[in-house]
């Protein structure tokens, strides 16, 4: 069985960017909506193809104090991107699952793969196990056949970029064929399961971990795993969820402020205009670092608020912005800046 991964860079899911979003703003998206935090930032994931669609994205971040960013790339691209960027990029290897119908090669290949990709200073290997995938492959992350690539990924020091589960509303509509997809806790119970078999791998949950709306549940996850931390990625998802319960997402933040990783999830494409990436990073200063709520420049029609989208500050502390930027990506991805 060869199967057809839609997340993959290169598919179809890559080459056709989404609708450019237009939206009403009269925010000034060429810089950071506010400054309190002052030193280098790692975007510790997006995702790119080649360098000449990495540089716009990489000059936007640079103007919005991202030092590093952390791009998830096939192997076949990882060389030339690390040659023509340096060391404002560090890669992230895509695992490739055109092969798990056949586990053994599937096993050795990726293993291989994975450590070519080291040697060309990638810092993690990327698995995209969204709902329709694992429902089109019976493929996921507690998978026998990956053990022994997750057993690769930890004995290189490398972690395991992990998306593991979608919004609530996309389980509401679009899995609501439960016998097919499955429910979200049972999506949540393989990735438990990978982390029991693996206490020394490093995971990083993409997306907050994929439950930015259950921020008890993430905490119950980080609690019983010192191995597993979240990305901030997903910007309209993120910023959506935490704005509707600000001080308990300020109260998690803060709790849990050496296990949260600075990332946006932004893509790099061929008609990008700075304000494809701007739009992303203004929105997530404000997030971090404003207090209260301001129109958002990223347009959301999920949004809970009447008068439209909205990105709410939750004015994080000096000392937790430090680790939410930068140093949690230097300890959990060993990214220096």
């Amino acid at each position: 069985m060869n199967v057809a991964d839609p997340g993959a860079p290169g598919s179809a899911h890559w080459r056709i960017p989404m609708p450019r979003e237009s939206p009403e703003t009269t925010e000034d998206l060429s810089q950071p909506p506010i400054r309190r935090y002052a030193g280098p930032i790692v975007d510790c994931h997006t995702h790119v193809r080649t360098p000449e669609e990495a540089r716009l994205l990489l000059a936007v971040a640079e103007a919005f104090g991202v030092r590093v960013v952390c791009g998830v790339v096939d192997l076949e691209g990882m060389a030339a991107l690390v040659a023509a960027l340096g060391d404002r990029f560090r890669p992230i290897v895509w695992v490739d699952h055109g092969l798990i119908g056949r586990p053994e090669r599937f096993a050795r290949e990726s293993v291989g793969r994975i450590l070519a990709a080291r040697n060309l200073g990638a810092v993690a290997a990327k698995f995209w196990y969204s709902p329709r995938f694992v429902a089109e492959t019976g493929f996921s992350i507690d998978s026998p056949a990956l053990a022994p690539v997750l057993e690769a990924l930890a004995e290189l020091g490398m972690a395991a970029l992990v998306h593991i589960a979608d919004p609530d509303t996309w389980f509401a509509e679009y899995y609501a064929d439960r016998a097919r997809y499955g429910t979200k806790a049972e999506h949540f119970d393989r990735l438990e399961r990978a982390l029991d078999r693996h206490p020394d791998l490093k995971v990083l949950g993409a997306h907050f971990g994929g439950h930015p709306e259950d921020l008890a549940h993430l905490g119950r996850l980080l609690e019983r795993y010192p191995n597993y931390a979240i990305d901030s990625s997903a910007t309209k998802w993120v910023a959506r969820e935490l704005g509707r319960k600000p001080a308990e997402s300020r109260r998690f933040v803060v709790r849990w402020a050496e296990r949260i990783l600075f990332g946006t999830d932004l893509v790099a494409f061929p008609e990008a205009v700075p304000d494809d990436y701007a739009s992303r990073y203004w929105a997530h200063r404000w997030m971090w670092e404003g207090e209260g709520p301001r129109p958002s420049p990223v347009p959301d029609p999920s949004a809970p608020w009447p008068e439209g989208a909205r990105v709410h500050g939750l004015a994080l502390p000096e000392e937790v912005l430090a680790k939410l930027y930068t140093a949690n990506a230097r300890r959990f991805l060993g990214v220096e800046t």
